[in-house]
């Protein structure tokens, strides 16, 4: 079901919808004020929906709401029916009942099942005192980052208030292992006989020889890792994950980022703030003059220059010529001028672009 067809229940349901209410970044912002754009009779239903979120986010906080805070809740529930005019009463008595039932549900569940209240089975702590190794652990303790090269001469740019483990034997394991607790950012030498594993809490980061940015302090409720080059494996484990083989792995490559929330349990993909054109020989150059080009072969160049997929449906943009020239322009910004320039828009969607217009005659 698309997000055109939701109601209250439906958004309130929706863990991408729950994030942007509780945690939102540049996507998905842009994301849900083009929703709203392209269906604004879906506004006061998100507006319902979001202040449901947040009212309940409010109130209970981190734990069981007590007395006080469900009197105000069912306080605000009851003076928003009796305070709307009449041509919007009917409206908010629908949403108010769907607010009331909700509420409901939280309190006859206790509030137990929150999962930000479990302790986490996976901790910097807990993975350091399992470990069966003799291990090397570097703290910074500064207000600097640092940097620490390991025996592969691997070097990890340490964050303050970070740290990191490695085994004492380093150079002898089938594969190289880092526990981190904080933020680092990784440029690991490749060594395809040797993966190369960040184990943070639940988090795990699988490469080869890459540079990426793991940020997992051990009372965050989010995780994130964000690739610079290379490719990476990111996934969550358990006690029964085979490291080697996992089952829920998301894979990332240069401009993406993954976060993973501990609360919901769920790790989505997205496009960094600022994507960077990659630099490699593999990768087709980037071109910043055109004239009289075909919009296709300028989004095709841009595509393969900063490794993100652009969606559009190439029928209707065939026969769109333009003369660009672009210096310092950021990627969201060469693509916005694209738009201007064939009267369409863009959104980002699943960490990817997506263009939409009616084409050119």
């Amino acid at each position: 079901m698309s997000y055109a067809d939701f109601e209250l229940e439906d958004f309130l349901e929706d863990s991408y919808f729950k994030e942007w209410v509780s945690n939102p970044c540049h996507e998905s912002v842009q994301f849900w004020n083009n929703f709203l754009l392209c269906y604004p009779e879906k506004a006061e239903v998100v507006a319902a929906a979001k202040g449901v979120l947040l009212s309940v986010s409010a109130e209970v906080g981190d734990g069981f709401p007590h007395h006080d805070q469900v009197a105000l809740m069912w306080k605000k529930i009851s003076y928003g029916t009796s305070s709307q005019p009449k041509n919007q009463r009917a409206l908010w008595i629908r949403l108010s009942g769907i607010a009331a039932s909700l509420l409901f549900i939280i309190l006859a569940a206790g509030w137990l099942m929150r999962v930000e209240n479990k302790k986490p089975q996976f901790t910097y702590t807990t993975l350091v005192s399992d470990s069966p190794d003799q291990l090397i652990e570097k703290q910074n303790l500064t207000d600097k980052p640092i940097i620490i090269e390991l025996p592969d001469h691997s070097k990890i740019t340490l964050e303050p208030a970070s740290t990191i483990s490695y085994p004492n034997d380093f150079m002898e394991k089938e594969t190289r292992e880092v526990y981190l607790l904080g933020k680092a950012f990784f440029q690991i030498e490749r060594n395809p006989e040797r993966p190369f594993f960040v184990y943070a809490n639940e988090l795990v980061t699988k490469v080869l020889g890459t540079s990426f940015t793991v940020k997992a302090f051990e009372n965050d409720q989010q995780m994130e890792v964000v690739v610079k080059t290379g490719r990476v494996s990111v996934f969550t484990r358990n006690s029964e994950t085979d490291l080697n083989a996992p089952q829920n792995e998301t894979i990332l490559t240069p401009n993406h980022r993954v976060l993973y929330s501990r609360k919901e349990e769920i790790m989505k993909k997205y496009l960094v703030d600022a994507p960077e054109i990659i630099v490699c020989a593999a990768v087709t150059p980037a071109i910043s003059d055109f004239e009289d080009a075909p919009v296709t072969d300028i989004l095709k160049n841009i595509e393969q220059s900063y490794g993100i997929a652009i969606q559009y449906d190439e029928h209707l943009l065939k026969n769109c010529l333009l003369t660009a020239s672009f210096t310092q322009e950021s990627l969201y910004d060469k693509v916005e001028l694209i738009c201007k320039g064939i009267e369409a828009e863009f959104a980002i969607v699943n960490a990817q672009i997506v263009i939409t217009g009616r084409g050119c005659n």
